[in-house]
Parts: C-alpha cells; structure tokens; sequence
C-alpha cells in the first residue's frame, strides 16, 4: 500500500533541517505500565506537552514500503522528557511498515489500519497522561514530577508505542518521532495529519460503497491528489464483482 507514502516523504522533508537523537528499539526496555486512564492532578504534574495555545501534532502513517520503514526506532527532536523545565510544544508521529494489507484477509486495509490505530489506545506509561481530541489533530500530554524524577524518557514510551502495536499480525516495524523543539513547523505538520485522516477516510468510503460514481463522490479531490487511491477503488470495485 502506497497511498500514504508521499504523506511520508513529505513529513521526512520538513523535519530534514534538523538532527534528531535516534533510539533503537528494546524489547524490555519500555515504560512501566501505569493504570489505564490515569488522572495526574495539576499539583503532581512536572508539565504538560503541547498544552494550550502551543503547537501540538498526532498523527499515523502506513507504508508497505521498506525504505521509509527499514527498523523499528524512535526518533527525538528537541529535549528528552527529563530535561525539560516548562510546558513544550509537542508532536508524536508514528510511521508504521505492514505487509501488504490490500491483499491480506477479507477485512480490508481501512479495517486494518482502523484495528493498528486502537493500539495506541493500549498504552499508558506510568506518569505520562495522553489526551487526544476527537476533534482535531491535537495531542497534549500530561508528565507528573515523580516521572521526571524517576527519569522518564521518549525511548522508553517509544518502546511502549512499538510493542503495542507489533501486536498486530500485520504490522512490521514501527518508527516512532517525537518533537520538543519550540520552532518545529507544526501548522505544516497538521495540515500532513489532515491529508492522513482524510485518506484513511476514503480508504472507508471506497470499501463501503463498491460501485460509487467517482464524478459525484465527495472524496474525488482526496483520490486525484493522493497517488494509489483510484487504482485501489478500481482493484476493490473488480473484486467485487468477480463475487
């Protein structure tokens, strides 16, 4: 599957001026699991990551393209969670390499990618609160004192982040970034998590409605400017009616 791939290189290109801490993956060497929706109250909280009015980014992308994927890794640019002082601007983007989802099972990509993307619902390190808006492209978290005096770090969420979601049968590695840095373009990066939403959007709709009209579809503009949605409509509509 192809369809996010330029998604990918584009979000590589806006992050290229900058030098990022690279992290391999350990198996064993995540966070420590806290409960699941963990409440830290303002007064045990060190700070908050993409709070308020600062920059704040989530967003996943899928590839079946080795290259863009080649191991499981968590990238940091800007300051490790134990070195910060104050409330940051923040963004998580998860790039994730899986088999070849269009010719595997009878769910559909749109059904795996939907099933790989619950999976960051399963991680809670302790100390470190996610709360993620339904509504937008935004995601703040909230790092109590006793995980930064315990010395949190993105490695070992990242960790966390990557067991996860290798649960998943298909996916086959993950690489995880993280963005601390006060100058990073966030407003550039949001507008890559709206293209993603939107083409995991019409990957739904092409499975939901095998036979639509593409010159009345509302999604037309999403498959004219991203490369591999037509061809995957037409693969979608011919099987269908081979049944």
């Amino acid at each position: 599957m192809r369809v996010f791939d330029e998604t990918i290189r584009k979000t590589s290109a806006l992050l290229s001026e900058s030098e990022p801490r690279v992290y391999e993956f350990i198996p064993g060497g995540s966070a420590r699991e806290g409960k699941k929706n963990e409440l830290i109250m303002d007064r045990d909280s060190a700070f908050e990551l993409g709070a308020a009015a600062l920059g704040s980014v989530n967003y996943s992308l899928f590839t079946n393209e080795r290259e863009l994927v080649p191991r499981d890794e968590i990238l940091l640019y800007g300051r490790e969670l134990y070195e910060l002082k104050n409330d940051s601007d923040f963004a998580r983007i998860t790039v994730i390499l899986t088999d070849d989802i269009e010719e595997n099972g009878e769910q559909g990509a749109y059904a795996i990618i939907k099933d790989i993307e619950m999976k960051k619902f399963e991680v809670s390190p302790e100390g470190y609160m996610m709360r993620v808006s339904a509504l937008s492209n935004r995601e703040q978290v909230r790092v109590s004192k006793a995980a930064v005096k315990s010395k949190l770090s993105f490695e070992q969420v990242g960790n966390l982040f990557i067991e996860k979601y290798k649960q998943n049968s298909h996916v086959l590695a993950v690489k995880v970034i993280f963005i601390t840095l006060p100058d990073a373009p966030y407003e550039e990066m949001d507008v890559l998590a709206t293209t993603a939403v939107n083409i995991t959007k019409a990957l739904n709709h092409i499975i939901a409605d095998m036979n639509m009209d593409c010159s009345h579809c509302g999604w037309k503009p999403v498959c004219d400017e991203v490369e591999g949605l037509k061809e995957m409509h037409f693969k979608a509509s011919r099987n269908s009616d081979q049944k």
